[in-house]
């Protein structure tokens, strides 16, 4: 009896894919092409000629390997997509369209002040907008879950508009300082403390706790 897992090992050779997915795909194949050597027994046929047919049915096997392969990938990227980028959209939009329907409605932000005019700064609080965002991160941890996606990846979808907006922090600070001299001698370290307090660290701590009571309410219901 040829030993098919070996045989298709040899042949395949090394597959770029995660150990799990290769020893699952060697497995099938292995399978398939046993079960076509066993027909070919059963009708007769000699055991080199059916191991020659039995291969035959796996065409070129490079050919395979490169479908092999290209599959996966293509499989692993539309799981990114289902696991992070759409929720992670969902929840960007979400998050940032809610504080832009907020200002547009009029509603005021409360202010703390920590520095003197001219150039004040200050803590910024739109405190509707805190209050609803755990709803958005649960959305999103719900979504990302939905899709089979486990540990930190929830959470970073759930938290993507706190991220986005360190994000922004990151580009345009540098970029500001470069350009324009008066940034430089104005700078406060104070004010940028402030500033990712209120758009960046508060945000993501009120989205967490979204994905946190989500997942709590998940497990309960299992």
């Amino acid at each position: 009896m040829p030993d098919w897992r070996a045989n298709v090992r040899e042949q395949l050779g090394a597959l770029r894919l995660e150990p799990a997915e290769a020893e699952e795909i060697l497995d099938e194949l292995a399978g398939h092409l046993e079960e076509c050597y066993d027909a070919l027994l059963a009708r007769g046929v000699p055991e080199e000629e059916a191991f020659a047919r039995a291969c035959e049915q796996a065409g070129s096997w490079k050919k395979l390997r490169r479908g092999v392969t290209s599959a996966k990938r293509e499989g692993i990227m539309q799981k990114r997509v289902k696991q992070f980028w759409m929720p992670a959209l969902v929840t960007l939009l979400a998050g940032w369209g809610l504080l832009t329907l907020l200002i547009l409605s009029g509603v005021q932000p409360v202010m703390w002040y920590l520095g003197d005019p001219p150039t004040p700064i200050y803590l910024i609080f739109y405190w509707p907008w805190l209050v609803l965002l755990p709803l958005i991160g649960a959305a999103g941890g719900y979504m990302s879950r939905k899709a089979r996606a486990s540990g930190w990846r929830v959470y970073l979808v759930g938290s993507f508009p706190a991220l986005a907006m360190a994000c922004v922090f990151l580009v345009i600070l540098p970029w500001s300082l470069v350009v324009d001299a008066h940034v430089v001698r104005d700078f406060a370290w104070l004010g940028l403390t402030a500033m990712t307090f209120s758009w960046v660290i508060l945000p993501g701590i009120a989205l967490c706790i979204g994905v946190v009571l989500e997942g709590l309410r998940k497990a309960k219901a299992a």
